[in-house]
């Protein structure tokens, strides 16, 4: 049925929570900050706060690398260097190795059937890295990242850019995979893609989206397809 098969980076061909974890420890150790998993939690918020306030237009790129950690630094009323800190933990996560259990499994199977691109809502100083360092660029025909775009999913620009650069098919031909139900599925649906919702067990349940199909693991792509 699909010709082309989409995939989100983070969380769903990577394992992001794992790699932001273990980033954020680091970067905060570095510097004699307290760690504690409330210190992660209370990051996570702040974080994904600004990532939708950059994902609707609403917060510039050029501020999203520094606000988080300006963020909180302020809650917790630490004098830190915030630009410091964000490099640090830039660094830190673009070095990281960290895949999704069975992630490599199917991207090799899948290639031997579809064609595949990659989509992701990230800095290109982080995102590139952790492409080498994970040795999955070679599975994709093209790599779409919003920071080097300047606009980011769920915008029509963005998918628009993914539709170009996979030659103009049918958008029925397109299968757009990804855990994040606005800037994935909603973004894919909205364009005219079919979406395939990983939703991870312990996310929040959302009533159905429109979805073409949901999943609670990347391995289960395989079944549907």
């Amino acid at each position: 049925m699909y010709t082309w098969l989409l995939f989100d980076a983070d969380n769903t061909i990577w394992d992001f929570d794992a790699a932001e974890a273990h980033a954020l420890e680091q970067t905060l150790l570095e510097r004699d900050i307290a760690w504690s998993v409330e210190v992660l939690s209370t990051y996570r918020l702040i974080n994904r706060e600004a990532w939708d306030d950059y994902e609707k237009g609403r917060l510039p790129k050029e501020q999203l690398r520094d606000i988080r950690f300006r963020r909180l630094l302020e809650h917790y009323r630490h004098d830190h260097p915030a630009e410091q800190l964000s490099l640090t933990y830039r660094n830190y996560l673009a070095a990281s190795h960290h895949l999704l259990p069975g992630a490599l499994t199917v991207l090799e199977t899948v290639k031997q059937n579809y064609r595949l691109g990659l989509i992701t809502n990230g800095l290109s100083e982080v995102q590139r890295p952790r492409l080498a360092n994970t040795g999955i660029a070679p599975y994709f025909e093209f790599i779409a990242i919003s920071d080097e775009l300047g606009v980011a999913k769920p915008h029509a620009a963005f998918f628009e850019h993914a539709h170009t650069q996979m030659g103009g098919p049918d958008p029925s031909e397109v299968l757009v995979i990804g855990d994040n139900p606005n800037a994935d599925i909603l973004g894919a649906l909205s364009y005219g893609f079919d979406a395939c919702w990983l939703r991870h067990p312990g996310t929040a349940n959302r009533k159905h989206l429109g979805e073409t199909m949901r999943i609670r693991t990347i391995m289960e792509l395989l079944d549907h397809l």
